[in-house]
């Protein structure tokens, strides 16, 4: 073979090789579309609405009501601090020293003034809805409550400094 037949042959496969790799192997066209299906009613269920940790700060006033000072961005976007919370208390955990010596610690273990935090389980982007004249305010499900003024024995006992 001459120099000329080995070129022509190379130029002749330079030219075929981008045709081939135009061509298209039919692999990424993804899922083949198919006419439209019948839904059925009432066959889809809607989200659920997510759930967020809303931290209260503030000062207890009655029982199960708390004067919110400050909070994480929730309980601030939320338009919370300023305002007199209602919380359900039965389902929470308290955290406080046993103040009325009954041998168990509990929402009556919490007494006006104390400083508290309260941490509920909200819907996302809840916002304060203030009572309407002659209606009870619903009250948050608090998830735990700490009492600041008065810390649990465990809390207020410093660790030993380990050598």
């Amino acid at each position: 073979m001459n120099k000329r037949t080995i070129a022509v042959a190379l130029g002749a496969a330079a030219l075929a090789v981008p045709a081939a790799a135009v061509a298209q192997s039919g692999h990424a066209n993804g899922k083949p579309k198919h006419a439209a299906k019948a839904h059925d009613k009432g066959g889809h269920k809607a989200k659920r609405s997510k759930t967020v940790n809303f931290v209260f700060k503030g000062t207890f006033t009655a029982p199960g009501t708390v004067a919110i000072s400050s909070g994480n961005a929730h309980v601030r976007k939320g338009g919370f601090v300023g305002q007199e919370v209602d919380f359900d208390l039965a389902q929470a955990k308290i955290v406080a020293d046993d103040t009325n010596a009954d041998g168990k610690v509990d929402a009556g273990d919490v007494t006006d003034g104390d400083k508290v935090l309260v941490q509920a389980r909200v819907t996302r982007g809840t916002k304060y809805a203030a009572p309407v004249d002659g209606a009870v305010a619903t009250a948050l499900a608090a998830r735990k409550l700490v009492d600041q003024t008065h810390p649990s024995e465990d809390e207020a006992t410093p660790a030993p400094n380990q050598p």
